[in-house]
């Protein structure tokens, strides 16, 4: 059963690199352009992606192939380091910081999340997106993992939550890359059904829902990373 689950999860992958490599040939060429890219983007980038932050709609429409490759590489990094630094004890941590210190993180928390969350829901409107957002969302539990102790944070947001959190975040970026192809045949093509007025929380296209996958991904990979690390320091620092 384990060797015929290795063998679909192969199958799946390869077609979907077949179906990237395929979609390549779509790509324009920058001579196709009346100028250049950046006239093009300038002039077209609002009737085109919905998106007032031309940086996000550089990010996640007209390149979003290159962030797809950035968000495969923190892939790549978060699943090395759990590999080198994994271990099947239990985490061994300190009772944290003053009872000061954590009264007034937990209550400085929610504001922390709403940040976070305005900034990946904001990321098409104004500064910011899924990669900034995602970094404040890990910072929110790497920082419980100092106030409060690493066991804390282990408890209540386990590996395996973080884990899903990451999933989640990568599937639903490849999910709206394939929803792409079935709207208008190009891999990670903008879906315009979802476009509102610009300047909308709900304009942009799939943009925004990119952004949250993005954030969710990062969010929990940085944590995931975080707590390998100091995992193991732990762990050695017990042992001596």
């Amino acid at each position: 059963m384990s060797k015929l689950k290795h063998i679909s999860i192969v199958i799946i992958l390869a077609s979907l690199g077949l179906v990237m490599l395929l979609d390549l040939n779509k790509i324009p060429n920058q001579f196709e352009y009346a100028n250049s890219i950046y006239h093009h983007i300038t002039n077209n980038a609002v009737g085109e992606t919905g998106s007032l932050n031309f940086v996000t709609a550089i990010l996640y429409d007209y390149r979003a192939y290159d962030s797809m490759g950035e968000s495969t590489i923190i892939f790549g990094a978060v699943s090395g380091i759990v590999l080198l630094l994994s271990r099947k004890t239990l985490p061994v941590s300190s009772h944290g910081l003053s009872f000061i210190v954590k009264r007034t993180y937990g209550m400085l928390t929610p504001f922390i999340f709403l940040f976070s969350v305005y900034i990946i829901a904001h990321g098409h409107l104004s500064p910011g997106g899924g990669f900034q957002g995602g970094v404040i969302l890990g910072a929110i539990s790497i920082i419980f993992s100092i106030v409060y102790g690493s066991e804390f944070d282990y408890k209540r947001y386990t590996p395996t939550t973080k884990t899903l959190l990451e999933t989640s975040g990568a599937l639903l970026f490849i999910g709206i890359g394939l929803i792409g192809i079935i709207y208008s045949g190009s891999f990670l093509s903008n879906l315009n059904i979802l476009n509102s007025e610009p300047g909308s929380l709900l304009s942009a296209g799939s943009i925004p829902f990119i952004n949250l996958g993005i954030g969710f991904k990062i969010g929990a990979g940085l944590a995931i990373i975080f707590y390998s690390m100091i995992q193991k320091t732990f762990k050695e620092e017990a042992s001596l």
